[in-house]
């Protein structure tokens, strides 16, 4: 069978895309990277904010319209089953805890409504477009955030065996992949139900042998404090990207207690502070959600004061969604999509500010980078010791560590030139 895989939304969905894709592998099916030459369509969803979902059902339909067969994974999976089925009766259902039913669904097909194909020459095996091997280790959370249906679509936090993962990383780079991105909901809630915690795992990942990178997935303020300590020790490391994601997602106490956050501005504070202190040129990306229920230009201008004093390289910046079965939907004082467009507007422009006067301080510096990816316009991108994009116009094979002078900067990322 031929399979196209299609994701959305975070790093751990494409992670799980390519959890999947292997296991179609390892059962001689082939990977194709165009629905036209597949026998079976995987859409991999998101839903965290409405837009996404309209997105989604829109491409679900599109896909359908193929006749091919069609399977849907991802948060829609688990949340709008009886939504997605209500589009397409047909459809086969994936949810994110059961990922190794690709395999039967390929094998009830190969026999049944399919007449099996004949393997792609060149696809029994995964393409490695990429050098970056994505390798989730936990699904759910333990958050009860107000605001947020994809804790109802993965559940309380489930983290995954520290030998299993060490042991997918392993086997990543023994494969030729050089960056290592351990991601989850919260990658700083691992092990909290396996008596273990991120540090542990990260020392693990990082004595494997070999000239490769890791980079840690987002991290909530309120599991990072109790391991902070801990933490930044493991950062030490040199395979460590000096990389932090840490999302505060308001600079309002008063709304952080209504979304449930459970941790202070002051906390959040001290956190980055304590990094920065330990890693002068770290890249720093939060998350902030505009206009949630009850925000007033007051509470707002907080946030605003907030990324303006901390001076983040990346602010995500997204404009409050209500969401089925969530507690923020019932909340009064919802903000029209006027003034959350208006405030987001404000606070963009201010980040990327932000972000271009840090970038152009780095000009004609020299930095090592780890080439990592096909770019634009027939351009490379490589990543620096804090994870900061370079693009590079000489060819160099992905994968390798190469050393650049630092030539231009941009709002998001650097360029540079082979030295």
């Amino acid at each position: 069978m031929r399979v196209y895989f299609e994701p959305y939304g975070c790093t751990l969905n494409y992670g799980e895309a390519r959890m999947m894709e292997a296991l179609v592998v390892s059962n001689k099916h082939s990977i194709v990277d165009d629905a036209k030459n597949a026998d079976i369509l995987v859409l991999v969803t998101c839903t965290v904010i409405g837009s996404t979902e309209r997105r989604m059902f829109r491409r679900i339909n599109e896909l359908t319209a193929t006749k091919k067969p069609l399977v849907v994974a991802g948060c829609m999976a688990t949340v709008q089953k009886n939504e997605i089925l209500a589009v397409n009766p047909s459809i086969h259902i994936i949810p994110p805890s059961k990922l190794v039913d690709i395999v039967e669904i390929c094998k009830k097909l190969k026999k049944g409504v399919l007449t099996p194909s004949t393997a792609i020459e060149g696809q029994d095996k995964i393409n490695i477009k990429n050098v970056d091997a994505i390798v989730p280790i936990a699904q759910g959370c333990l958050g009860e955030c107000t605001y947020c249906i994809t804790r109802f679509a993965r559940g309380k936090l489930k983290s995954y065996p520290l030998n299993i993962v060490v042991d997918n990383a392993n086997f990543f780079l023994s494969e030729g992949y050089k960056e290592i991105r351990l991601t989850a909901q919260d990658t700083a809630a691992y092990g909290y139900d396996i008596k273990s915690d991120l540090p542990s795992l990260v020392i693990k990942v990082s004595t494997i042998d070999g000239d490769f990178r890791i980079r840690i997935g987002m991290m909530n303020p309120s599991n990072v404090k109790k391991i902070i300590d801990k933490l930044i020790e493991c950062y030490r490391s040199p395979k460590i990207f000096k990389f932090l994601h840490v999302p505060v997602q308001s600079g309002s106490d008063t709304v952080l207690k209504k979304m449930k956050r459970d941790y202070t501005i002051k906390e959040f504070i001290e956190i980055i502070e304590m990094f920065r202190k330990e890693f002068e040129d770290m890249t720093l990306s939060t998350d902030i959600i505009i206009g949630f229920p009850g925000e007033t230009d007051k509470l707002f201008n907080e946030s605003f004061k907030l990324i303006s004093e901390i001076k983040p390289e990346i602010v995500n910046i997204t404009r409050y969604s209500s969401r089925p079965g969530t507690k923020a939907a019932k909340m009064d004082e919802q903000i029209s999509g006027r003034i959350s467009k208006d405030r987001s507007r404000e606070l963009v422009k201010t980040r990327f500010e932000i972000s271009l006067k840090i970038n152009e301080r780095f000009i004609g510096s020299k930095q090592n980078i780890l080439v990592t990816e096909i770019g634009k316009r027939d351009t490379l991108i490589g990543r620096t010791n804090a994870y900061r994009p370079v693009v590079i116009k000489e060819k160099v094979p992905l994968g390798n560590f190469i050393d650049v002078e630092i030539t231009g900067a941009q709002s998001v990322y650097l360029e540079g030139k082979v030295i």
